[in-house]
This record gives structure tokens, C-alpha cells and sequence, in this order.
């Protein structure tokens, strides 16, 4: 509570107060009238365009977040709630842990599979931002294609149509070695921004004429 307390962002759930009653702890959050990413797209290919506006949306937040010293480390469909707009708001920070916090020996390691990037369960001293990175780019393919990269580890274009350029965004979010992935959430959201941008142009020639 105290982490999401310090964060001011459209895309993260505001905590505006918190504390114990009667023996039990409790948060006073945000409400967001909408339904979570997963029950709104699991299993379902999403229109490129909007996979793209909502995935840049959610590094938008996490870019807050890291910027204060905060990792998420469970970023998932579940995690992340829909506005009547459908804009993304990330909650349940519940794991959240702060950026170059050690892991302690014998802690136990927290994460989603399929989600959840190498390095968390291999290397746990070792994690940054870049862990979430990783969990994002997960996301993005699940929404281009309805399916997990652990269990169709094709390019998303391979699999659903889409254009080949986001198989390059995918692939460096999700690359299995975190030096090689986008060194933080902007930079991937400001590429995706940029390919939604050139996909509209090219799908509306018109305009320019």
C-alpha cells in the first residue's frame, strides 16, 4: 500500500488511504468499473491496433512505477483492469518489491508461469525493470495471437496475420537474456505508439491526398 500510495499515474490504480481495523488490515483503492484483460480478451486475437494502444498503455504505467523505485513483478492479464474505454489501469501490487531490492535466501520466489521472466527464478539478485518488460511482451503476443508463447512460440504473425513488425517488438520485450530486451517501458511503449501510428496511415492513404 505504501508503494502504490507514492504513484500518481492514469494507468495504475490509485490507493488513497489504508491502515488496520479491529486486527485486519485493509486498502482503500480506486474503483475501476470494468472487467480485468483477462476476462475481456483471454483466449481472443484483439485487433493489432488495440493490442497496441492497450500495451502501451500498461508500460506507460509501468514506466511510473519504475521511475519510483518500484517493480511490479506479477504483471499478467489478471492484473490489469479495463475502464468503460478500455484503458488499463495496473493493480495488485501485491509483489511489488523496490528496484535493486536483494532476494533474501530461503525467500520464497512469487510469480505467474508463463509470465513470470527467467531471471526471476534463476538469477532473483539479479532483477530490474526488466523482468516486467518481459511479462508485457508476453501480454502483447497473448492479445495478437489468443495464445501464451509457451504454447505456440511462433512469431505473432505466424499465427494470426498481423504485421510482422510487432514480431520484432515481441521478440526483444521477451528475449530470454534481459540485456536484450527494451532497456525500459517507454521505449517500448513509444514504438509501439509509433507502429499503431504508421498502420494508420497506411490503412488510410486517403487521408494524405
Amino acid at each position: 500500500a505504501r508503494a502504490m500510495a507514492r504513484l500518481n499515474h492514469p494507468n495504475l490504480i490509485s490507493v488513497y488511504d489504508f491502515g488496520e481495523a479491529d486486527g485486519l488490515l485493509f486498502i482503500i483503492m480506486e474503483y475501476v468499473p470494468g472487467k480485468s484483460l483477462f476476462h475481456s480478451a483471454h483466449g481472443l486475437v484483439i485487433d493489432p491496433r488495440e493490442a497496441g494502444r492497450i500495451i502501451a498503455g500498461v508500460c506507460d504505467g509501468l514506466a511510473h512505477a519504475h521511475e519510483n523505485g518500484i517493480l511490479h513483478r506479477d504483471i499478467k492479464p489478471g492484473n490489469i483492469l479495463l475502464t468503460p474505454k478500455a484503458d488499463p489501469k495496473i493493480g495488485d501490487f501485491g509483489l511489488a518489491r523496490p528496484v535493486g531490492g536483494h532476494h533474501l535466501p530461503g525467500e520464497t520466489i512469487f510469480g505467474t508461469p508463463n509470465y513470470t521472466a527467467p531471471e526471476v527464478v534463476s538469477r532473483p539478485n539479479r532483477v530490474d525493470p526488466r523482468a516486467d518488460i518481459f511479462s508485457v511482451g508476453v501480454m502483447l503476443h497473448e492479445l495478437l495471437t489468443g495464445k501464451l508463447p509457451a504454447d505456440d512460440p511462433r512469431p505473432p504473425s505466424r499465427i494470426a496475420g498481423c504485421d510482422p513488425r510487432f514480431d520484432t517488438i515481441v521478440r526483444r520485450a521477451t528475449h530470454p537474456a534481459p540485456e536484450m530486451r527494451y532497456p525500459d517501458a517507454a521505449t517500448m511503449a513509444r514504438e509501439l505508439r509509433e507502429l499503431n501510428f504508421m498502420k494508420v496511415i497506411s490503412l488510410a492513404p486517403e487521408v494524405l491526398r
